[in-house]
């Protein structure tokens, strides 16, 4: 079962791209891939993925997407793109809340599925704001302004997106060293029979 868990886990990563208008991931990276974060590298790790998750929450309040002058459905699309980004950072404060306190596979992969959604987001509401129907060239202005603010977001937490992902791939590897050595210790006191 858990088995079959895990594999779900590699598949749905593999089949959901992270950072769909990247191909390179933000330079300077320190973490090698699949870093398996012991407990006081996972604590100092959560905290510093909650302040920046709370950084970029403050930042995107600031935003006024509601001042932008643009046609009705455009507006309502934006806003709804805007209070989905929201709400995934809600979410991920939440997982990262719970994290804090315990670590279990589970509340990891609700963790990594809301870091991945909210990339999402984050990509949408940048699309949105790059291409609206604005009226006048101030009202365009504000509108760029606001997509480099929430591109900024996005390149902010992509590091800490991809060290997540690593370390939940590390863990997951190490789940299943675990499960397959159960299952050879289980099998062998069989086999000696």
């Amino acid at each position: 079962m858990i088995r079959k868990l895990i594999i779900t886990v590699f598949v749905f990563l593999g089949a959901v791209p992270t950072f769909p208008h990247t191909t390179q991931l933000p330079t300077g990276q320190t973490h090698p891939a699949l870093h398996l974060m012991n407990d006081s590298e996972f604590a100092i790790f959560l905290k510093r993925l909650d302040t920046d998750v709370l950084r970029s929450q403050a930042q995107l309040k600031k935003m006024d997407v509601k001042s932008l002058s643009l046609d009705l459905q455009e507006g309502e699309e934006l806003e709804r793109s805007y209070n989905r980004c929201l709400q995934t950072l809600d979410n991920a404060r939440e997982e990262i809340q719970k994290l804090s306190q315990k670590q279990t596979l589970r509340l990891d992969l609700y963790l990594l599925i809301d870091l991945n959604e909210l990339a999402r987001n984050l990509d949408a509401l940048d699309q949105g704001l790059m291409n609206p129907a604005v009226g006048g060239s101030s009202g365009t202005q504000k509108s760029l302004s606001y997509a480099r603010e929430v591109l900024g977001i996005d390149v902010a937490l992509a590091t800490d997106i991809s060290a997540f992902q690593h370390h939940f791939l590390a863990f997951t590897g190490v789940i299943d060293a675990t499960l397959d050595q159960a299952e050879s210790d289980a099998s062998q006191p069989q086999t000696q029979k």
